[in-house]
């Protein structure tokens, strides 16, 4: 009799600025590394607010891992990893679910952190595709920057004055949907 070779799964931790998602992903690298468990770390090439080549928080704790521009380098990347790791995910293409999902089909844990919701309050990017294939989600809250509720959006207060939209606590602070005010319509990228 063969055995049935392992399944790994999908895990989303999901929420808006500021609400620990980072963190959660530097923890699952740091304990599985103390267990000795191999892990390839990504972030989206996009992301180079803290370091280009780690996962960081806001509050500056930080890990290494490799920045990808597409999802489809992910596999050849992460070689034999027991821990696949993901950050910022709503930036990457929609291939990401399919890649996320190859990865857990030959054994490998994927998790991936990443805004649900853009500064619209839509979607953001694969995220609702992530979703839809998760074996498990975590959805992560901040407190309100307006009235100390629980929040999650992620409310831009800078200026939309160019294609890119990344920043940190200088363009960006946490809201419930009661103190959340989109941008305009027309400058939604």
């Amino acid at each position: 009799m063969h055995a049935t070779p392992r399944k790994g799964e999908v895990e989303l931790i999901c929420g808006c600025m500021f609400s620990g998602k980072s963190g959660m992903l530097i923890s699952r690298i740091t304990a599985a590394r103390s267990r000795g468990l191999p892990v390839a770390a990504f972030k989206h090439a996009s992301d180079d607010r803290y370091a280009r080549t780690r996962i960081a928080t806001h509050d500056g704790r930080s890990c290494e891992a490799l920045p990808v521009e597409r999802s489809d380098r992910i596999p050849g990347l992460a070689g034999g990893a027991d821990l696949v790791v993901i950050d910022e995910a709503q930036f990457f293409d929609a291939g990401l679910p399919e890649v996320c999902r190859a990865l857990a089909e030959g054994g490998a844990d994927v998790v991936l952190a990443g805004l649900d919701l853009d500064a619209w309050g839509l979607p953001f990017g694969p995220m609702p595709a992530l979703e839809a294939i998760a074996d498990r989600i975590t959805r992560l809250h901040a407190v309100c920057a307006a009235c100390g509720a629980p929040a999650d959006r992620t409310q831009r207060i800078a200026p939309v004055e160019s294609p890119s939209m990344i920043g940190g606590s200088e363009a960006y602070e946490p809201r419930c949907a009661n103190c959340f005010r989109a941008p305009p319509a027309h400058l939604r990228r």
